[in-house]
């Protein structure tokens, strides 16, 4: 099986895109801009991983809540049901 050979291409037309000019004039605000997105995507998460500590916190208070009440309820059904029963 033969391969076909690629045209040479330079390095500025592998610059080239549908919106610049194909040079490198415009490089050091485009990583300036990448550099500042990456930074507010940092925040962002740092954000969410703070959020997701007060939900686990608050998760944890709501099920001892529920628990408790649970617990409460089956203790009070039992007692009703030994009344009933004449147990006490």
């Amino acid at each position: 099986m033969s391969r076909a050979k690629l045209p040479q291409t330079t390095h500025l037309e592998l610059l080239k895109t549908s919106d610049g000019d194909g040079t490198l004039s415009d490089m050091e605000a485009q990583v300036a801009k990448l550099s500042s997105d990456m930074e507010n995507i940092k925040i962002a998460v740092s954000d969410i991983k703070t959020d997701i500590r007060e939900l686990r916190s608050d998760a944890r208070t709501d099920f001892r809540l529920l628990f408790g009440a649970l617990i409460f309820v089956a203790l009070g059904l039992a007692t009703l049901m030994a009344k009933g029963f004449h147990w006490l």
